[in-house]
């Protein structure tokens, strides 16, 4: 007996990110919220943040990654003095 289904699914990559598979979706999940936030502020504004913060030249890079290792080293000393008490 052949099993016959009414329901048609079809794979499709993401229209993003083209890297996972999508069943009922255009978007995977990651890439659906990230076309929400687009809906919300405009792709203009969106890709001027993006354009602002996620790409830097070296010297930005530079200045990131110091930030970040600085605020690390505060928040261990910080804890540090916490477990003190």
């Amino acid at each position: 007996m052949e099993y016959k289904s009414k329901y048609i699914y079809i794979m499709l990559k993401c229209l993003l990110c083209q890297d996972e598979t999508c069943y009922l979706s255009n978007f995977c999940d990651d890439c659906q919220v990230i076309k929400r936030i687009t809906n919300c502020y405009g792709k203009l504004e969106v890709k001027e943040i993006l354009e602002e913060v996620c790409l830097r030249n070296k010297k930005q890079q530079t200045y990131k990654i110091n930030g970040i290792i600085k605020s690390k080293n505060e928040l261990n000393e910080e804890i540090k003095s916490l477990k003190k008490i």
